[in-house]
């Protein structure tokens, strides 16, 4: 008499393991959603904040006045010569960008940076994505820190 071992899986069995899977895949995909944004956030929010402090010491290197400003469409930020209007530096935040930010926005815009450090006014940009924000700010003497 042979004896019969069984070999491989039933289909019920492949498909509750394909169902499970599924399921967990599902509720897993919205938190990996929300962890990418937040971390698309916070690495444009160091980004800028280092923008924001070269331009300052390109200011004082240069001994010429440089102005920062929100670029079009609230999705770039643009750093140029005040005096001769030259660009120096754009910083593209948006969509189709690698930082992927639903805005970008300057509670002053533009704003001058003097070769002395100091800047015509305080400055905000508040970048966000999927209702998660974080804030950069420069104060009056050039000071930049993340928030």
């Amino acid at each position: 008499m042979r004896v019969h071992t069984k070999h491989g899986h039933s289909l019920v069995e492949l498909l509750l393991g394909i169902t499970v899977a599924g399921t967990m895949t599902a509720t897993a995909i919205p938190a990996v959603s929300s962890m990418a944004a937040h971390a698309h956030v916070n690495q444009a929010a160091v980004t800028v904040s280092h923008d924001l402090a070269v331009a300052v010491s390109d200011a004082a290197r240069e001994r010429k006045p440089i102005r920062i400003a929100l670029g079009t469409g609230h999705k770039s930020i643009t750093i140029t010569d005040r005096t001769s209007g030259t660009l120096l530096a754009t910083r593209f935040l948006g969509r189709g960008d690698i930082y992927a930010l639903d805005s970008a926005s300057f509670s002053t815009s533009p704003v001058d940076v003097m070769p002395s450090g100091l800047t015509s006014s305080q400055l905000t940009v508040t970048l966000w994505s999927q209702g998660y924000s974080r804030q950069v700010t420069m104060s009056l003497a050039g000071w930049v820190r993340v928030r």
